[in-house]
Order: C-alpha cells, then sequence, then structure tokens
C-alpha cells in the first residue's frame, strides 16, 4: 500500500498568502454589494423623478374609408378633418390619465405604446377593435383599429348629428380605445374589463354610443393606476 504523502506544513509565507486572498475575496464581495446597492438607489432615483411616457401615434395611411363607409359619412376624409380625428383622439387619452405621472408623446420607443392602425386581424368572427401586449420590464405594445371603430363612431351618431359631430366623435372613441389598451399594458393582470357600466373606460367593447358620443369615467382600474404611476 502506498504511504500517501502529508500535507505541507502551514509557512508564515504561505498563511500570509491566504490572508492576502481571502482579504480580496470579502473586499470582491463587499465592492459587489456596494455596486448592487448603489445601482439599486439609482433605479429608485430614476424611478422617483423621471414621468414615464406612452407613446402614441397614426400609422401612415390609417385614416382611411373604405367608399362604402366613405359614403355612409358623406365623402372620403378631408385633410382637415384627419387632423381633427388625430387631435381629438390625442386630447381626449391625455384626458383619461390627466392627474397621473405619466406623459402621453409620439415616441414610436416609450415604454408604453399604442399606434392606431388601419386594422387589426380579426379575434374569430368578431372585428377586432384593439390589443395590447404587456412586456413586464420592457413596458408594453399595442394597437387599435381606425376602421372598425370609424364604422361605430358613424353607426352610433345621434339622429341629426353633423359631419362635424360625428369626426370629432370618432376621435374621441379612438382616444378612449387607446386609454382602454394602454391601461392593459400599465396594469396587466389588475386590468379587469367591465361589462356592466358602458361609460367608463374599463367597458369591454368600443360598440356603444358612450364610447364616442357620452362622458366616460374610470372604476376598478383607478386605483391601481394611481399606485403603479402615482399622482401629480
Amino acid at each position: 500500500m502506498e504511504q500517501r504523502q502529508s500535507d505541507p506544513p502551514v509557512t508564515i509565507d504561505r498563511a500570509n498568502r491566504l490572508r492576502s486572498a481571502m482579504s480580496v475575496t470579502v473586499a470582491t464581495g463587499v465592492l459587489a454589494v456596494a455596486a448592487a446597492a448603489v445601482l439599486f438607489g439609482l433605479l429608485q432615483w430614476r424611478s422617483a423623478t423621471t414621468v414615464p411616457e406612452a407613446g402614441f401615434w397614426y400609422e401612415n395611411g390609417a385614416l382611411t374609408l373604405p367608399a362604402g363607409v366613405a359614403a355612409r359619412l358623406g365623402g372620403p376624409l378631408e385633410p382637415q378633418e384627419i387632423a381633427v380625428i388625430e387631435a381629438t383622439s390625442r386630447a381626449g387619452l391625455e384626458r383619461a390619465f390627466s392627474g397621473l405621472r405619466i406623459t402621453i408623446t409620439h415616441n414610436h420607443h416609450a415604454f408604453w405604446r399604442l399606434v392606431v392602425r388601419e386594422t387589426l386581424a380579426s379575434r374569430g368572427r368578431s372585428p377586432n377593435a384593439g390589443e395590447s401586449f404587456e412586456l413586464a420590464p420592457l413596458g408594453g405594445a399595442g394597437a387599435v383599429s381606425f376602421l372598425v371603430l370609424a364604422i361605430d363612431g358613424i353607426e352610433h351618431a345621434p339622429p341629426g348629428a353633423s359631419r362635424r359631430q360625428i369626426i370629432e366623435g370618432i376621435g374621441r372613441g379612438i382616444g378612449r380605445a387607446a386609454a382602454h389598451e394602454l391601461a392593459h399594458q400599465i396594469l396587466g393582470a389588475d386590468m379587469h374589463d367591465n361589462g356592466t357600466d358602458p361609460n367608463s373606460y374599463e367597458y369591454f367593447t368600443s360598440d356603444r354610443a358612450s364610447q364616442y358620443y357620452g362622458r366616460l369615467h374610470w372604476t376598478t382600474a383607478w386605483p391601481f393606476l394611481q399606485r403603479k404611476l402615482g399622482t401629480r
């Protein structure tokens, strides 16, 4: 049987090298913890001082009506009417989040993003008015359909409504649909569609008169929005 060599005695020089290595390891660990604490503090400070952005914009050519729909409105949209729809929708979206720490911008790379497209892919047999995806730490992204909202805005116009009133109604409907979809992005599972109050932003469908011509309010989502975004 072979005789196992015993470990060499711990000399003073070797002991010093061991202590030095341990000191470096401890120092590295302390620095890593300190760096993590600084980074966490910077993130908290940035979160507390930076107002998050929600980007909202129209895709090129999105505000186009098929001939049959345009005929129901009294003719194709004029450039100034397109401008009214865009301005009205943006004002309505800003109003929906008024008082909260969030800024509505044109930034296509904002934390939350919502684009108006001409149409969206259908959900089964139903036309799709809006959709959103929560991307957790990366924010969220979504879209609304101009065509679906425009058709509903024309369909739900009160008797005797002027073309200008319908144009403004379509703009309001788009802005309110955008508010609903952005709330889904911001709140995720805490945003629940409302099936009982058609005058709420949380209502499950845009196919209703109040979406375009009434006054809307938040219900269950509002406390969660205040908690998530804070108030101004």
